[in-house]
C-alpha cells in the first residue's frame, strides 16, 4: 500500500495565514503540515514558540556590544571549541571554522566520520563521564532519536543573543525552525529544496533519449534497468534518510521502497567513493536516487561522463536532511562560552553567508533570506514568494519517521537472509 503524507495534514499557505490574521489577529507561522482537527491548538503553540512571531525581546546596540565583548573575551579564555560533526559538515566546513578561528582567536576541532559513528562515540564518552564536545552539527534524525532522548543537549533559544539571529524577519517565513519533537534543541539552519527528484547517469553507457523515457518513479523497476542501478546502502546515514523520505513521498511510498530495496536489481554500497567510481566507470551507469551529490557535480564540471537529470515531484517541500541541516549545543559543554559565540556567529548573516560562499557546489541553502546564494547549486535555490511544505519541522512528524525507519531496516535486513 502506498504511503503518502498524512491525509489529515494540510499545508497552510501565505494566503491562508493572511486570512487567519485578518479574522483572529494572529499569524500562522507554519510552513509545514497542520493537523486539521487541532489546527487552532497548533497555531497557538507555534505562535507561542520562541521566535515564532518575530517578537524577540529588543536589545539596544550598546547593550549587545557590551554583552558580546564579555562573551568573546570569556570564549578566548577557554581557547578551544569542540564540534561533533556528521558527514557533510566534516567534509565541507573546514574553511568556515578557519574563518571563525581567525576572527575570534579560538581553536576549533571538528570530528570526522558520519553522524551515526560520531554520536556513538560522543554518547559513549558521556556515559563514561567525559564531556568533550561543545557543539553538534548533526542530522535531525540523530538529534531526535539519540541526542535529545539522552538529555545530551541544552535548550537552544536561550543561547541566542545576536540581533541578526534574533530578528526573525531575516528567516524563512519569519520564524526560527527546529527539527526535534520539543522544537527546542536542534535549530534548522539549512534545508534542501525537493520539488523534483535528482538522478545521475553515465553518458557513455546510457543515451539521454533512453533516460528521458523515465517519466515516473516506478519506471526504474522496468526489466531494462535491472543490474544497471547503484544506490547508497542503509549503513550510510544518507541512504537510510533517502528511504525514509521516499516512504512518505506521494510519487514513491512504502511499496516503492520495498521494491527498490529487494527486487529492482540495485547494487548498494555504503562507500560514496565506490559509488562514484562505479558511476564514472560505467559499471553501474544509473543512480536513480541521489542526494549529497556535490562530488558528482564537481566531476561533471571536470568533463567526466556523468550527467544530472531531474524529474518533477507531485509535492514541493523543503527538508532538514543530513548533518548539514542543524546545530545544537551539548549540556556540560567544556567550553560553553565558545559554544555560545560560535552558535550566534554561525547563524549570523556573516556565518551563513560563508556556508554559501566557501562550500563549492553546496546542495542545500540557508533558511536566512537575507544572504546571497553564492555556490548553492541552481536547483537548490528557493524561489521568492513560494512556500514549501516543511514536514521535518512538524513535531508530530518525528515519531512517524522513526516507525518508517524501523520498517525500512527490517526490509533491508531481510536481504541478507
Amino acid at each position: 500500500m502506498k504511503m503518502d503524507f498524512p491525509e489529515d495534514y494540510v499545508m497552510i499557505t501565505i494566503r491562508a495565514r493572511k486570512q487567519i490574521r485578518k479574522r483572529n489577529q494572529h499569524a500562522c507561522r507554519v510552513g509545514a503540515y497542520c493537523h486539521t482537527p487541532f489546527l487552532t491548538v497548533l497555531l497557538l503553540f507555534l505562535l507561542s514558540a520562541p521566535g515564532a512571531d518575530g517578537a524577540a525581546a529588543p536589545q539596544s546596540s550598546a547593550n549587545f556590544e557590551q554583552e558580546w565583548s564579555k562573551l568573546v573575551a570569556a570564549a578566548k579564555q577557554e581557547g578551544t571549541l569542540m564540534v561533533a560533526s556528521g558527514g557533510a559538515p566534516s567534509r565541507q566546513y573546514r574553511p568556515l571554522v578557519d574563518a571563525f578561528s581567525k576572527k575570534f582567536g579560538i581553536k576549533v576541532e571538528v570530528s570526522t566520520g558520519n553522524a551515526t559513528d560520531t554520536v556513538n562515540r560522543v554518547l559513549a564518552e558521556r556515559k563514561a563521564g567525559r564531556y568533550i564536545m561543545d557543539v553538534a552539527l548533526i542530522s535531525s534524525r540523530e538529534n531526535n532519536q539519540r541526542l535529545v532522548p539522552s538529555e545530551s543537549l541544552v535548550p537552544f533559544t536561550p543561547l541566542l543573543i545576536h540581533p541578526e539571529v534574533l530578528d526573525t524577519s531575516n528567516w524563512y517565513l519569519g520564524r526560527h525552525w527546529y527539527a526535534d519533537k520539543a522544537s527546542a534543541y536542534a535549530f534548522i539552519y539549512h534545508v534542501t529544496k525537493e520539488d523534483q527528484y535528482e538522478l545521475w547517469y553515465n553518458t557513455e553507457k546510457l543515451k539521454e533519449a533512453e533516460i528521458s523515457t523515465v517519466k515516473k518513479q516506478t519506471d526504474f523497476f522496468e526489466p531494462r534497468w535491472k543490474g544497471k542501478i547503484l544506490g547508497q546502502g542503509m549503513g550510510d546515514p544518507s541512504g537510510i534518510r533517502q528511504m525514509i523520505d521516499s516512504y512518505f513521498e506521494p510519487d514513491r511510498g512504502q511499496e516503492w521502497v520495498r521494491t527498490y530495496l529487494l527486487n529492482a536489481g540495485v547494487t548498494f554500497s555504503d562507500d560514496r567513493r565506490i559509488l562514484e567510481t562505479w558511476l564514472v566507470g560505467g559499471r553501474f551507469p544509473l543512480q536513480a536516487v541521489a542526494t549529497g551529490s556535490e562530488e558528482l557535480t564537481a566531476l561533471a564540471k571536470k568533463g567526466l561522463p556523468v550527467k544530472q537529470l531531474f524529474l518533477p515531484k507531485q509535492v514541493g517541500l523543503v527538508r532538514a536532511g543530513g548533518s548539514g541541516c542543524c546545530i545544537s549545543v551539548f549540556s556540560n559543554a567544556p567550553h560553553p562560552n565558545a559554544a555560545k559565540v560560535f552558535a550566534n556567529w554561525f547563524l549570523s548573516k556573516e556565518g551563513q553567508t560563508l556556508t554559501h560562499t566557501l562550500v563549492p557546489n553546496i546542495d542545500r541553502s540557508s533558511l536566512r533570506n537575507d544572504i546571497p546564494f553564492g555556490e548553492v547549486v541552481p536547483d537548490q535555490r528557493r524561489k521568492p514568494g513560494v512556500e514549501y511544505a516543511f514536514p521535518d519541522a512538524d513535531p508530530k512528524f518525528g515519531p512517524r519517521q522513526e516507525e518508517a525507519q524501523k520498517w525500512i531496516y527490517k526490509i533491508w535486513e531481510s536481504r541478507q537472509k
